[in-house]
């Protein structure tokens, strides 16, 4: 434990008695530690050091997070130093309070400043921090004398998961008890983006007493939720460092600090994700926990773990832990939370999933609580969130969670249903939930499948409602309840959702459309797939089509954000100056150039109403660079003289081509993202294709439409010597026209650069017919995104005439790059400036097929 010579430095101790002390100190239940700060004293360590000891010691080994003593000397100097330091020293009483402020410090460059921000800007947050926690939760006293018992409450709990507000849950309780609500879902935890969050250490004797009468004078309903992000490590980093919390096995002493919090609250259920299944006696042991105690431990669903968590695979799961426990622990002690959201991650039907756990609980008798939310398959997702766990709101079609709840109510179920949705509730949220669960149920389940086979019977097969579907339950309960246009409804969704790497707004737009829009707005459908097409995604998975231009400046920061001014001005070397309100560019017409505004500013209006006004430094317009969309906003110079750097395609060709030093960020940047933009692009392209198919009934062939031809793009190479070209390809390999080059899903042996004939990209539609990617000929390159970002091949590749190849090796490929020589980067440059064309002809594909589908104007 380095830390501990550090913080001991010339002092002369014990070694084995302060190893001592530390250990004694997790057992203390005093959060500011005073008995062991004693000990440590009289062991020659004065205040500072002392304090700093237990913090480095509580974080590693009962979090197992390792704080830099670095940090917390800087932090210990910020509270004495700074004159508005105050609250910061009051909260470096207590050692768990310097842990969590030690983790917002590392944590946030990553995730609040994008490693954008100075060290005084660090600083600022950290006191503003340390004032905001004293003057909201360690200081505030909260009177409730004006608490009053909930009536006639909203059959719904609601979760905190989400609240950067309020930080004492007495207040939560009380703000839950104003709406009329019937429960709360307290969230404990750490969040490195929102410190609102508290864990169980934070919640003093005191503080539960008041948590525990608040709910009781508010009548309100409490359950917790056990941690699931916490700090990352090994580093304070979503992308190379992982959440600490994830795993409940990997955090016992936390979990088990959450069990007894709920006991001291009176809280009902405790929730535990189930992330690692292979050992049901452990996660036994932590139910084990709450034995003796009205306390239940739920385990929910997870997804994204290393085993895929469909309902079979949890129901086994289930029954594997409950037979480990004693029966009056199972009995009393055990429960289910389910998740439709987590399942529909996994890429099982929700309703289906519900229904499967539904009839495990009723015939085994285990307690079931529900989490209702409205995630979307297989998403899109970007940082800060690195997950498609983004729970829409309950209302959203996505997932029905009405017919989810009245399902398991007419099986017999009495449950606890938790609106888990990131935004606050609306009316129809709350109706949501609570209209099926305060309505009387005189019909059974069996009665609601039995009327729903008999439509079903009665009804002809169709792409959607095929003989496989009216086997199925569940479904046959839908139509039974509501009809056969809820199940058609209900299917089409699902076909929506099994289409991978959507953003939350695009499946629920493309879905909503789907329902709702009559077929003589077939055009109208047609944008909405525009929509669709474009491979965009902020860190909040919402993107609008009107707010793509407005929003550009945070899209960009994935390219732009690590490359320095000296460099973006060399980048967007070309300029133009334009007087005050000479337009730019309008909404709705074509463009192919970004921009860079070096002086002045510019403002962005959407239909003649005024949005936002950009100044120097800011970058908009990228999306018409990388495809071929209309302009989204009208761009007008604000002042005179404003002077704007521009980036056209051909300019950003030969930037790839030259592969100047100052642009060596930039390649870097592009040659890990367009992969992805390409893999998103293919796979929007063909859900588009499918989609338009089937909203339009169209039975056309696939391979009947045109595709424009790709050219072939000759001198690629330009910026690498033939020698060079040889020593990077060096195996050489023939195809006969039609061979199978590779498959799509196949692992990546190397990429391929042609040196004569042709090839294609193509993937299978769901019936198996064949969608064209894309034509690739002499001089170009393919199979290399998969040597870049490790995945399977993303298409298959077909010789389309007698083919000879070069061929790099993966580990060659790897070699190269990791060099970051000058040769790396032109070999990067060249793959970049591929995909780059690659993602234009595709997205020039799909306008031709477009027309195809466009229905005549009358």
């Amino acid at each position: 434990m380095d830390y501990i010579d550090q913080a001991m430095g010339t002092i002369k101790a014990d070694r084995s008695l302060i190893h001592q002390i530390l250990r004694d100190s997790l057992a203390e239940k005093d959060i500011s530690c005073p008995e062991s700060r004693k000990r440590l004293s009289r062991a020659g360590l004065d205040k500072d050091k002392a304090l700093m000891l237990l913090a480095l010691y509580k974080s590693t080994t009962k979090y197992k997070y390792n704080l830099s003593y670095d940090s917390l000397s800087h932090l210990f100097r910020l509270a004495r130093e700074r004159e508005d330091g105050a609250p910061l020293k009051r909260l470096f009483t207590y050692p768990f309070l310097i842990v969590k402020t030690g983790w917002l410090y590392e944590h946030a460059p990553n995730f609040l400043f994008f490693d954008t921000n100075s060290p005084a800007e660090l600083d600022e947050y950290i006191l503003a921090f340390a004032s905001r926690y004293e003057s909201l939760f360690l200081k505030r006293i909260t009177s409730m004398d004006t608490f009053k018992s909930v009536t006639n409450p909203k059959k719904l709990r609601v979760v905190t998961f989400w609240e950067n507000q309020i930080i004492d849950p007495v207040l939560m309780i009380e703000k839950v008890s104003r709406d009329n609500m019937e429960g709360l879902e307290l969230s404990v935890d750490f969040h490195p983006f929102n410190y609102i969050k508290l864990l169980p250490e934070e919640l003093t004797p005191e503080k539960r007493e008041q948590i525990r009468l608040s709910s009781m004078k508010c009548g309100i309903k409490l359950d917790i939720h056990s941690p699931i992000v916490g700090p990352y490590s090994p580093f304070p980093d979503p992308k190379n460092g992982k959440q600490l919390f994830f795993d409940p096995l990997q955090c016992i002493e936390v979990i088990s600090d959450t069990i007894e919090l709920a006991k001291d609250v009176d809280a009902g259920s405790v929730v535990i994700h189930l992330v690692d299944a292979s050992d049901p006696v452990k996660i036994a042991d932590l139910i084990m926990l709450a034995r003796d105690s009205d306390v239940r431990v739920t385990i929910e669903n997870y997804c994204q773990t290393d085993k895929v968590q469909n309902s079979d695979f949890f129901i086994s799961a289930m029954e594997k832990i409950s037979k480990v426990l004693p029966d009056d622990v199972r009995e009393k002690n055990f429960g289910i939370t389910l998740d439709v959201g987590h399942f529909n991650i996994e890429g099982d039907d929700p309703l289906l999933a519900a229904e499967k756990v539904g009839k495990y609980c009723l015939n085994s008798k285990t307690y079931l609580r529900l989490h209702a939310t409205d995630n979307y398959g297989k998403l899109l997702f970007s940082p800060p969130a690195y997950s498609a766990d983004v729970h829409g709101t309950v209302s959203g079609r996505g997932i029905n969670n009405e017919a989810i709840i009245k399902l398991l109510r007419s099986m017999g179920h009495q449950l606890d249903v938790v609106a888990e949705q990131i935004k606050p509730l609306t009316q129809e949220d709350i109706e949501t939930i609570h209209g099926p669960q305060s309505a009387e149920f005189t019909v059974s389940y069996d009665d609601y499948v039995s009327k729903g086979s008999e439509l079903l019977s009665a009804h002809k097969s169709d792409p959607l409602i095929t003989p496989e579907i009216t086997h199925m339950k569940a479904y046959r309960f839908l139509a039974g309840m509501e009809g056969l246009p809820a199940l058609r409804e209900h299917l089409v969704f699902r076909k929506i959702q099994d289409k991978k790497y959507l953003s939350v707004d695009e499946v629920k737009k493309i879905s909503l459309e789907f329902m709702k829009m009559p077929s003589r707005y077939k055009q109208s459908m047609i944008d909405y797939f525009d929509d669709l097409l474009l491979p965009v995604q902020t860190e909040s998975g919402t993107i609008q089509k009107n707010e793509l231009d407005l929003i550009c400046q945070n899209i960009i920061g994935a390219l732009f954000g690590t490359i320095n001014n000296e460099h973006l001005h060399q980048i967007f070397s070309e300029t133009r100056r334009y007087g005050r309100d000479d337009i730019i560019f309008e909404q709705d017409t074509p463009g192919q150039e970004m921009y860079l505004i070096k002086e002045g500013e510019v403002t962005v209006s959407i239909d003649s109403l005024p949005l936002a006004v950009l100044g120097p430094g800011e970058i908009f317009g990228e999306i018409s660079l990388f495809y071929n969309v209309k302009r989204t906003a009208t761009i007008r110079a604000l002042r005179d003289n404003t002077i704007l750097g521009i980036l056209s395609r051909d300019r950003f060709g030969k930037l790839l081509e030259s592969s100047k030093p100052y642009s060596y960020d930039l390649i870097y940047r592009l040659y890990h993202i367009l992969p992805s933009r390409l893999r998103n692009l293919n796979d929007k392209y063909k859900t588009a294709i499918e989609a338009l198919r089937l909203v339009m009934n169209d039975e056309r062939d696939v391979q009947s439409i045109k595709h424009i031809e790709s050219k072939p793009i000759s001198n690629l190479f330009l910026n690498l010597t033939r020698e060079e070209v040889l020593s990077v390809f060096k195996g050489k390999k023939r195809f006969d026209k039609d061979q199978v080059i590779f498959t799509e899903e196949d692992n990546a042996d190397g990429a391929y650069y042609i040196l004569e004939g042709s090839v294609k990209a193509v993937t299978l539609s769901s019936d198996y017919q064949e969608i064209l990617l894309g034509k690739i000929g002499r001089g170009e390159i393919f199979g290399e995104m998969a040597l870049i970002d490790e995945k399977p091949r993303s298409a298959t590749i077909l010789a389309t005439s007698p083919c000879k190849t070069a061929i790099i090796s993966r580990k060659d490929f790897k070699d190269i790059i990791s060099s970051r020589s000058e040769l790396s980067f032109r070999l990067m440059a060249f793959v970049c400036l591929s995909l780059f064309w690659r993602i234009l002809r595709l997205d020039k594909s799909y306008a031709e097929i477009k027309k195809e589908f466009t229905p005549p104007s009358s």
